[in-house]
């Protein structure tokens, strides 16, 4: 078990994303999880994550803000709730 803040992580330029997102790989093969994956990403206003899928399940928490989610059908507002 690794036991770290997420600051400790660099923040990088996500390649898949416009020039307003950032990615930190917080879990990743390279540290011993082969089937899992955590990134943190940090999207200033006006950016985005491109609409794309994945073969395997694909899960996102919202830490703060707004913006618009796809669900496969439709476009939805998102609004923080706290």
């Amino acid at each position: 078990m690794k036991v770290f803040n997420y600051k400790t992580v660099q923040a990088e330029k996500a390649d898949c994303c416009s020039d307003k997102t950032q990615i930190r790989w917080l879990i990743t093969k390279e540290m011993g999880a082969p089937n899992f994956a955590m990134r943190l990403f940090e999207i200033s206003p006006r950016g985005f994550s491109p609409l794309h899928t994945h073969a395997w399940e694909h899960e996102i928490f919202v830490l703060e803000g707004n913006g618009s989610v796809f669900d496969g059908k439709n476009v939805g507002p998102f609004k923080q709730m706290m």
